[in-house]
């Protein structure tokens, strides 16, 4: 780090701007593989570089810009970019720092409530005012080879495209076959459809298809063909549970061609998902001076101070079919609580 800033602050003595400032537009931690901690009044994006040079870079910000979970992993904005300022280069702002260190920096170095004294900082920049911000949301597991929903299917394998347009929804409940447990909305996971330890006949393409009818049994509704819909060969007090309906020994009516019993109701499996995410951190107009009263500073236009990732975060879904899945639990008033 040290070689790649003697030789910015050579060449931009040749080019500086009227304020003296220095602009250079590369830096070693940029487009980086962030960290995430949680702080008790602050939280931190960091990453650490052990390599030819101790050195880390931190963006540390009050927790109350980003919503974090009981594991203290971050819940997704609605927003899908959220923006904030830094606000200054005390411990109490929003800032960014750059520092190297006199020996290898320890992984838990940020997650630590107070830093260790060791290893010690001989080098420190840090940034003022005036930078903005922007932290973009996108989905970690929106393409083609990945199984977002966790049925054993790609999702190009159940109608995913990049465009995000015309998805292929089988049962029409409003979620998507590739975000969807339970693709045909008869009440039994695509995954348990697909397996086929009873060796079930199969279709052309090699999926289990109990009638034979050509159709998958995922993405038929009514299984073994006897015109009642899989998700009403049920009893009462297990009306989502096909699986447990035997009236004849050993295999459950939905399987059966021969038991045409069926009980009506409106109940459907849960269908919540858990989703990866990932986060983008840009920092417009940022500038970094250095903290040994030298005055020397360092400035960018636009700094992609790198990628966060999060994994199996709950992604709540419910089909159009059962709107009150989708409720939340109504807040309560003040005659409530008193």
């Amino acid at each position: 780090m040290r070689r790649l800033l003697f030789s910015i602050f050579s060449l931009a003595l040749l080019s500086s701007c009227d304020d003296g400032e220095i602009i250079v537009t590369s830096f070693d931690f940029e487009d980086s593989t962030v960290q995430f901690c949680e702080g008790p009044n602050k939280n931190v994006f960091y990453a650490v570089n052990n390599n030819d040079v101790f050195e880390s870079i931190s963006l540390e910000f009050r927790n109350n810009i980003l919503e974090l979970d009981e594991d203290g992993r971050i819940v997704p904005p609605e927003d899908e970019e959220i923006s904030f300022d830094l606000t200054g280069n005390s411990s109490n702002d929003n800032r960014i720092v750059y520092r190297i260190f006199n020996s290898e920096v320890p992984t838990d170095y940020f997650c630590n409530v107070v830093p260790p004294k060791e290893p010690a900082v001989v080098e420190e920049w840090i940034s003022g005012t005036g930078a903005t911000v922007f932290v973009r949301t996108s989905f970690g597991d929106e393409t083609a080879n990945v199984d977002s929903d966790g049925d054993g299917l790609d999702n190009i394998d159940e109608g995913w495209n990049a465009e995000g347009v015309n998805l292929q929804d089988t049962d029409e409940d409003g979620i998507p076959d590739y975000l969807d447990v339970d693709d045909d909305g008869d009440n039994i996971e695509t995954e348990t459809e697909l397996a086929n330890s009873a060796n079930d006949p199969v279709n052309e393409n090699g999926q289990r298809d109990k009638d034979e009818d050509g159709i998958p049994n995922y993405l038929d509704n009514d299984d073994d063909n006897d015109g009642v819909l899989t998700r009403l060969e049920v009893q009462e007090g297990d009306e989502v549970n096909p699986a447990l309906f035997q009236t004849a020994e050993g295999i459950s009516n939905y399987l059966n061609s021969e038991q045409t019993a069926e009980l009506q109701h409106d109940e459907y499996i849960n269908h919540d998902i858990t989703r990866n995410y990932g986060y983008r951190i840009i920092v417009e107009d940022l500038k970094f001076t250095k903290q040994d009263g030298s005055g020397e500073s360092i400035q960018y236009q636009s700094y992609d101070f790198g990628n966060y990732s999060e994994s199996n975060i709950d992604y709540p879904l419910c089909p159009s079919q059962d709107p009150d899945s989708c409720e939340t639990e109504p807040e309560e008033t003040d005659e409530e609580t008193n």
